[in-house]
């Protein structure tokens, strides 16, 4: 293809055909450029302070269109995003990302290769690859979860921290959420706007707006710009929301109105998590340590388990959003991506964070469940540099040109209705958004243990993490040893 502007739209109606993702023939065609005419500047004009460019030590190389293949597993919840699609549509998004992957296919001279498949696709395709030692996929995505089990623990994973390539301090990269489940100094899983699984996954309680105006209910936006929407407001609230609809004197039945629903595993988590407490901490060299339960973490449990364990008044897992959506839930908490099952909702509702402790305690902490897929590269992977620079490119071009589109046509006015919620949203992804560390690694099913102390048993909390202690510490050793050199 020759380099002349005259063939710009030649290029443009074959795009799809040389770099859209799943193709594995590569491009051998010389890259058009783009010329433009340059003003001649003034020799006495003062030259105009400019931003530096934040894109231009993203590192280069010339791949000769090699394949780049990558793998995914196709998330079969409410959340919308992917990391690769196959042709424009006229979505932003859709668009966005694919323009993204042409223009490093260009800049690098490499053909990207996108497979989406199956959880148990992903597993099972990934551990027969790199227990054959084949180095076809550069890297992959799975649910955290099977990463940590099936991957982590197997030592099928590379430790990103020796690739050159990376600059994990760039803005396109979440190191907060990246260094809450680290293990010691070494990155493995890796999280940043090349997939923006990550914005969808983090959680946030949606409340009824009619039921909170019809009874003259402080405005929760108000509470949570004032630095007071607390663990006690939100459970005096959540009491305050229970009706007996029809009439028998009895609450909590399918039929009435609750204060709260939510699904136990997942967002629920986010109430400890926004609290600030944590059952695990960090030496300076990096280490995690299981600290026991403190009188402050108990103490969140247990107030939290007296209302959200009591029927009248909460109810979890089932059909959490469907009973909101029906007008029968006054709070519920979900991920961002579940907003989008939203839209028919006849009724106005409010997009919250999950409550602090206190008023003394400064920011609302964003949790995200385990559901997001990280960035992962098997250690089959001959040429690391070269899977370092082409991922760190699309990294920062889909920062570039993803990010804002999500925030745009995703987020406002499609996800939410106010202005207010588009607020939240904006906190929240500015915030120190980070995972529970038991969340992801579950060592000795401490999740388990942490919801059912939120939702009922929290007087035995401290009894059954001493029994379950042991277990817990050898689980955990296990993952520890597996990374070890």
């Amino acid at each position: 293809m020759k380099k002349t502007l005259s063939l710009l739209l030649v290029l443009l109606l074959i795009l799809p055909a040389f770099a859209s993702c799943g193709e594995s023939k590569a491009n051998t065609d010389e890259n058009p450029v783009q010329s433009a005419v340059t003003p001649t500047a003034d020799a006495d004009a003062e030259p105009e302070e400019t931003e530096p460019d934040l894109y231009a030590n993203l590192p280069t190389g010339d791949y000769g269109g090699s394949d780049f293949p990558l793998l995914q597993y196709e998330e079969t919840s409410a959340a919308t995003s992917t990391i690769c699609v196959e042709e424009m549509n006229g979505e932003a998004v859709n668009d966005a990302i694919f323009q993204r992957t042409v223009n490093v296919s260009e800049r690098l001279g490499v053909n990207i290769v996108f497979t989406k498949t199956s959880l148990s696709d992903v597993n099972s395709v990934m551990s027969t690859s790199v227990t054959a030692g084949d180095d076809y996929y550069q890297a992959f995505w799975q649910h955290s979860t099977n990463a940590v089990t099936n991957f982590l623990q197997k030592g099928y994973v590379l430790k990103m921290n020796d690739i050159s390539a990376f600059d994990f301090s760039a803005p396109w990269w979440n190191r907060n959420a990246m260094d809450s489940i680290r293990l010691n100094d070494r990155i493995y899983m890796a999280f940043g706007d090349i997939n923006y699984y990550l914005f969808d996954f983090q959680s946030i309680i949606i409340c009824n707006k009619p039921f909170i105006e019809d009874h003259n209910m402080t405005d929760p936006y108000t509470l949570v710009q004032e630095g007071e929407w607390t663990i006690d407001t939100f459970l005096a609230m959540v009491e305050e929301g229970a009706v007996d609809l029809d009439g028998n004197g009895k609450l909590g039945e399918a039929q009435d109105r609750i204060g709260f629903t939510g699904f136990k595993t997942a967002t629920e988590l986010g109430f400890t998590h926004a609290a600030d407490v944590e059952l695990f901490s960090r030496g300076e060299d990096g280490s995690v340590t299981y600290d026991g339960v403190s009188e402050k973490y108990f103490d969140v449990v247990s107030r939290y388990s007296a209302v959200l364990g009591d029927k009248n008044y909460a109810e979890h897992n089932g059909d959490y959003l469907g009973r909101f959506r029906n007008d029968l839930t006054l709070f519920t908490s979900c991920s961002v991506g579940e907003l989008s099952t939203m839209r028919d909702t006849e009724f106005d509702y409010l997009v919250l964070p999950f409550p602090k402790y206190d008023t003394a305690q400064a920011n609302y902490i964003s949790f995200i469940t385990n559901q997001i897929q990280p960035m992962m590269i098997p250690i089959t992977v001959a040429d690391t540099e070269r899977a370092g620079v082409v991922l760190e490119n699309l990294c920062g071009e889909s920062h570039k040109l993803v990010r804002e589109r999500y925030f745009d046509e995703l987020v406002n006015y499609k996800y939410v209705r106010d202005s207010e919620a588009i607020n939240i949203l904006r906190m929240l992804y500015s915030s120190d958004a980070r995972f529970e560390i038991g969340h992801i690694y579950n060592w000795g099913g401490v999740e388990e243990t942490i919801v059912a102390g939120l939702t009922g048993q929290g007087e035995q909390f401290i009894s059954k993490m001493e029994r379950s202690e042991k277990i817990m510490s050898k689980s955990m050793q296990k993952t520890l040893d597996a990374i070890s050199d």
